[in-house]
């Protein structure tokens, strides 16, 4: 069992002299939980009933995040994990953007709803122990910066780093007056409980040039500001950025997301997915060191692919497509060691600005027209914007018009692509998208890019779920009238109207004849391939691990909107091999996301949050893969799998000095040991459980309750230790899917 000392977030590190042959090559499932949104224990889709979570292997809970602002904890101590009554309310209109578990502290960092530039707060916990459970109690509360999006402890437990995204809100109802403050980076030291707020003013100066010369994104510039405010015959009059302009600086069009510490603390590394950067923080000054521009992947013949899908026909089509670009757009980073090199992996998922009626992507058809038999022109909404040379060389216009005409690819208007120097006159440089459509490796010193997986997402995923094929599934797709569409706003409500209605009256329907159980509603993701290539393709939000798992440096990085899980051995970072991939929610292929989440069927939709556990944290004593669907409101265990079908347990025989736990990683997790664990002695295998029906026919359902009851005789049966060796906790309550035993095997080290 893992100490709490142990608990720590230490960089995965491996020593490839003492990594072992042979890698996973798939997943299998284990179990699924569906997640309380609040402390009524409703569950329900499209609610973000599961944002976020953290895994403590030593007392075996898992911590879940709703956008609710309810934590809820799964107890998997017992073959089927179930929906304890320790949670808690964060607090009326609160919601938790990201929790960790570090030490003895369950880290949360909240924000208003709705209200993303309002200043949020840091609050720990102290975490539930098996001898002594207890609801969650709060010790203490810090203040941080603006619109909170994410937090990371360090690897020694001492500092939180929260990042301050200050995403820019609309106030002043039919006409946009923006407010857009600074995006920040807090470290909050747990000993003082004090902050300390990195600016990032030193790295983005006092002007845009500097930046744009750079190769940063800025999404919305200020001359851009001025463009919309005073020049736009379109938006003049629907927005006011005047206070925007007076308070901006470049700083607050930098939004800081994801977080990545280097394994001794000394440095804290920022995803900005909307400037397509990686900022680099020095933790013992909180200063902000470097701004690093990833740049742009060239999807033409010579930029190093095989192309891309931007053709909607509901099949896969890869193809290189002439002057077109993506910006890299991190919306996730994890940092790993090798051989004492530190790298950072990268995913890629598109990502651009709404204010009002200003959007910093455009549809194509709204951006640019093609005259037949004259030269292309600019859409009356962007009838100011002008062609390169003077308004003269139309070449690349033309080039885009071929690509794109009278098709909705999304397009960037931001510095990028467009030049605002005059604001009256600004100029359309070249077709630039978001998002790459792929993970990528740097190299945390200097920030070099050593590989990236180019077409392979796309390709891969095709060749093995077509079906899912750039589809998609978010909370748009909940049923009419149901709890989701209860709790929207008016325009959610409109958006799930529409995937609900087959024709207008009012809107445009965009529903199928059968949602799955043969009546009309939203589609299934089998009928919705291709919805996303005109957008970002196989777009990654935050669903990346890094990890030590099966004796190789692991990583899985999910697709957010049609739940494609892809596994690689990082092992040498140059040169990844492709290990997998795996559909999370099968049953989505003919079943809408509501028909299959009555049915209990529904897998994880939305994936923002994953964990790679190797053997010693793991509940099923194996090294596995937990997920976290945020709009399923689902957290699901698998198991990680050998080429022979054999689990990750007991690596047999020797092993290399230093190896902390016998499958050649370097302790970042666990106690140091200078032998291999022996192999787990044979225990019978539980009976699979079948998930209980639900207790109403409607189309969200409660928590069963008598599931509790089978854990007791499972355990009575068999043994509470054929997990972990703890005991049942009556006052749990399930409502779990587990469709295989867990049985133990042994791995072999390479000779």
């Amino acid at each position: 069992m893992l100490s709490a000392s142990a608990l720590s977030f230490a960089v995965p590190s491996l020593r490839t002299s003492a990594a072992y042959a042979g890698s996973p090559s798939s997943v299998r499932f284990v179990s699924r939980t569906y997640t309380p949104f609040d402390p009524n224990e409703k569950a329900a889709y499209g609610m973000g009933a599961a944002e976020k979570f953290s895994y403590d292997p030593e007392h075996a809970y898992a911590y879940v995040a709703t956008e609710r602002g309810y934590i809820s904890v799964i107890d998997y101590s017992a073959p089927v994990a179930s929906v304890t009554s320790l949670g808690v309310s964060l607090g009326k209109g609160l919601t938790a953007r990201d929790l960790r578990l570090c030490g003895e502290s369950l880290y949360v960092v909240v924000g208003t709803i709705g209200k993303r530039t309002e200043p949020g707060a840091l609050l720990a916990f102290s975490r539930v122990t098996r001898a002594a459970p207890a609801s969650l109690a709060q010790v203490w509360e810090v203040g941080v910066g603006p619109g909170p999006d994410s937090l990371l402890p360090s690897p020694d437990c001492k500092t939180v780093a929260v990042s301050n995204q200050g995403k820019g809100q609309c106030t002043g109802g039919v006409v946009c007056q923006l407010i857009d403050p600074e995006g920040s980076v807090s470290l909050v030291d747990v000993a003082t409980r004090s902050s300390k707020t990195v600016s990032l003013g030193n790295v983005a100066g006092s002007s845009d040039s500097a930046l744009q010369a750079e190769g940063v994104h800025i999404p919305l510039p200020l001359n851009a500001m001025v463009y919309f405010d005073d020049f736009s015959n379109k938006k003049m009059d629907m927005v006011n950025f005047a206070e925007a302009r007076r308070k901006y600086t470049p700083a607050t069009m930098l939004e800081p997301e994801a977080l990545a510490w280097a394994p001794d603390g000394s440095k804290l590394f920022a995803a900005l997915q909307i400037n397509s950067a990686i900022l680099t923080v020095d933790v013992a000054t909180a200063t902000a060191e470097r701004l690093t521009p990833l740049g742009l992947q060239d999807w033409g013949a010579s930029g190093g692919t095989q192309g891309l899908d931007t053709v909607r026909d509901n099949a896969c089509q890869l193809k290189h497509v002439p002057e077109f670009s993506t910006l890299r757009s991190p919306s996730a980073i994890e940092a790993f060691e090798i051989d004492g090199e530190t790298y950072l992996m990268t995913a890629s998922g598109g990502s651009d600005l709404e204010y009002g009626e200003v959007e910093t992507a455009k549809k194509f058809k709204k951006l640019l027209v093609d005259v037949p038999g004259g030269r292309p022109e600019f859409h009356p909404n962007f009838q100011e914007l002008t062609a390169p040379g003077g308004g003269a060389d139309f070449s690349k216009i033309t080039t885009a018009v071929r690509n794109f005409g009278g098709t909705s690819m999304r397009l960037s208007i931001g510095s990028t692509a467009v030049d605002y120097s005059n604001p009256q006159e600004p100029v359309w440089t070249r077709a630039v998208g978001s998002g790459s459509r792929s993970v990528s490796i740097y190299r945390a010193s200097d920030l070099s890019l050593v590989w990236d997986s180019g077409s392979l997402l796309e390709q891969e995923g095709c060749k093995a779920f077509p079906w899912a094929h750039n589809g998609e599934q978010d909370d748009d797709y909940a049923l009419m009238y149901g709890v989701a569409y209860s709790h929207a706003s008016a325009g959610g409500k409109k958006d799930i109207a529409e995937k609900n209605t087959l024709s207008p009256p009012a809107l445009d329907g965009d529903a199928c004849h059968d949602r799955g159980d043969g009546k009309p509603g939203p589609c299934p993701l089998g009928k919705t391939v291709d919805e996303r290539s005109w957008k970002d393709g196989p777009g990654i939000q935050q669903g990346l691990a890094v990890g030590v798992a099966c004796g190789r440096m692991v990583a899985v990085a999910v697709t957010s909107a049609n739940s494609l899980a892809f596994g690689f051995d990082v092992t040498d970072p140059t040169q990844p091999a492709f290990l997998f991939v795996h559909h999370l929610s099968p049953a989505s292929k003919d079943k809408s996301p509501g028909v299959a989440f009555k049915e209990q069927t529904l897998g994880d939709i939305g994936v923002e949050s994953v964990s790679i556990l190797d053997k010693h944290q793991s509940p099923s004593g194996a090294a596995a893969v937990m997920f976290a669907g945020a709009w399923s409101g689902t957290i699901s265990l698998y198991d990680l799998r050998m080429a022979d079908g054999s689990r990750c347990t007991s690596l047999v025989g020797p092993t290399a000095q230093g190896d902390a736990r016998g499958d050649g990683s370097l302790g970042a997790v666990g106690k140091p040991s200078p032998h291999p664990s022996p192999t787990a002695a044979p225990v019978p295998a539980p009976p699979v459980v079948a998930a209980p029906p639900t207790s109403s026919p409607g189309i969200e359902a409660p928590f069963a309750f008598g599931a509790a009851a089978v854990v007791l005789l499972v355990c009575a049966a068999y043994g509470c230790g054929t997990f972990l060796g703890l005991g049942c906790l009556p006052q749990s309550r399930a409502w779990t899917r587990m469709e295989e035993p867990v049985r133990p095997e042994s791995l072999q080290p390479a000779k």
